[in-house]
């Protein structure tokens, strides 16, 4: 089994919340004890310092709970201070609970898998009606083959679909349902067309690396995650979950689930048993 295989059965949702919640009681615990510590200098400079003190604490403690919750919980249309909450728990306590995992020795790979696992279950839990145009799809370069010269990065029809890779069995689902893909080489370029094409929401392939910090990037937009297979090494003729992507897309639409598409004229010359590469939650 692949060091790939087993961070991915071992890094489910919880692993991301819990880190969350442990920063959460640290926060608590050092500030209600810095408070106690200081108690007796704070009210020799007023008496109702240190209940004033403890009040505060309190109240940000119940705005940190709060966000952590409006992350756990799938919200058809979250409210603005939910994703003011969601915002700051993403850009403030996720990286306290990075570097909490660090030190308790979870490597991050495991930590941002679980990260884009949570954020699945949370965006995966509304109901999408959306157009075709509505929709961004990202890809990243690495999917293309290391030998193939043809440029996608500004049109991916300039695929030959010789079906060496997985672009052109991607083409090929992308056609069936009018929508529009872009490759993208990195997280600028990324960035870039999600404020040129203001979608309603994306679906992005890529490793959780990358992912993670997409998401970060584009909230509130919701993004649907498909991780991808690294049986080359990171960055090299990736690999993606064709049946992974066309749920993603069904999901997105609005459209019933289907068979699986492999064996449907959609698929890659070589294609093997695919593991799942969208992760739903657990």
């Amino acid at each position: 089994m692949s060091a790939d295989s087993k961070v991915r059965q071992k890094s489910g949702a919880g692993l991301y919340l819990g880190m969350l919640w442990a920063v959460f009681l640290l926060i608590g615990g050092v500030s209600f004890g810095a408070i106690a510590l200081f108690e007796p200098f704070l009210s020799d400079a007023a008496s109702g310092l240190p209940l004033t003190g403890y009040f505060m604490v309190i109240f940000v403690m119940a705005l940190l709970a709060a966000g952590i919750l409006s992350s756990m919980a799938g919200d058809q249309t979250p409210s603005r201070l939910s994703r003011l909450l969601q915002k700051a728990v993403m850009r403030m306590m996720m990286p306290l609970a990075f570097f909490l995992g660090r030190v308790l020795g979870i490597s991050k790979d495991a930590l941002w898998l679980s990260f884009v696992k949570s954020n699945n279950q949370q965006v995966l839990s509304r109901r999408f009606r959306l157009k075709p145009e509505q929709l961004l799809v990202l890809l990243p370069q690495c999917l293309q083959g290391k030998d193939c010269d043809r440029r996608l990065t500004n049109d991916i029809g300039n695929c030959q679909l010789c079906g060496k890779c997985d672009i052109a069995a991607l083409v090929k689902l992308f056609a069936e349902y009018g929508l529009s893909a872009s490759v993208v080489p990195g997280g600028t370029l990324a960035r870039s067309l999600v404020e040129t094409r203001s979608p309603k929401a994306i679906i992005a392939i890529a490793c959780e690396r990358e992912l993670s910090s997409g998401i970060v990037d584009t909230y509130p937009i919701p993004v649907i995650s498909v991780v991808n297979e690294r049986p080359n090494g990171p960055c090299i003729e990736t690999r993606v979950s064709i049946n992974a992507v066309d749920r993603a897309i069904r999901r997105s639409l609005g459209l019933g689930s289907r068979p699986d598409v492999q064996g449907c004229g959609i698929e890659h010359k070589d294609e093997r048993k695919q593991t799942p590469g969208l992760q739903w939650g657990s």
